[in-house]
């Protein structure tokens, strides 16, 4: 004799051919708001996060807590040390301290990974996490750029500068006060002291009115 399968036994498999189908990264923005209920499992590549007595599932930036009707995204609670950053993360310097900024969480170094702290006081504080592949307040570069400095052409491409001679290209270290009109997807943006910085391997760039301006690290400026 054939048995029917139990209201039960139906919304358990509706239920897991629901998440089956949820793409990975659909609850994992940051737009997501707090204490939205998902309903859903949460992503996969999850992490278990401990903060005291209180458990929560970390992933991508986002944390969240179970709740009666599925997963709820919760504020990062202080204290929580996760071991690698966020995607699209921002450096903060105060002082001679770093931390490192996402939406407006704040993390710093800590036992192997990092850990959510209270935002450092003098930092002006953003509430939105900077879009995937893209510069906070920069245009992407998506060309190489002719830039001239003094009596030196130069050329301009994903964050390198070149020059010219009988070979072709070659590499030179970024020249001080070259001035690009964009940057590349890759630049991070870099507050220190209440000032925002752009940083391509290791070079630095300030915005100006004519474009980005090639600097100093801003905590090495006037200590020579």
């Amino acid at each position: 004799m054939k048995t029917s399968l139990s209201a039960t036994a139906l919304l358990t498999l509706a239920l897991g051919a629901a998440s089956l189908a949820l793409p990975s990264s659909a609850s994992a923005e940051t737009h997501v708001g707090v204490n939205i209920g998902i309903g859903v499992p949460v992503p996969h590549g999850y992490t278990s996060v401990h903060v005291g007595r209180d458990n929560y599932y970390y992933h991508r930036g986002v944390f969240y807590r179970p709740g009666p009707r599925g997963y709820y995204v919760v504020r990062a609670p202080r204290g929580a040390v996760i071991r690698t950053l966020p995607p699209h993360y921002s450096r903060v310097y105060i002082g001679s301290s770093v931390y490192y900024r996402y939406g407006d969480v704040y993390y710093r170094d800590y036992d192997g990974g990092y850990v959510v702290v209270d935002a450092p006081p003098t930092t002006v504080v953003t509430t939105s996490a900077p879009p995937s592949n893209a510069v906070i307040g920069a245009p992407v570069q998506d060309d190489t750029q002719t830039i001239v400095v003094g009596t030196e052409e130069y050329e301009f491409k994903d964050g390198q500068f070149f020059k010219k001679n009988a070979d072709g290209l070659v590499w030179t270290p970024a020249p001080l006060g070259a001035i690009t009109k964009s940057l590349p997807n890759d630049a991070r943006s870099v507050w220190y002291q209440d000032t925002e910085y752009f940083e391509v391997e290791d070079v630095y760039f300030k915005k100006t009115q004519e474009g980005y301006r090639v600097v100093e690290a801003p905590w090495k400026a006037g200590k020579k």
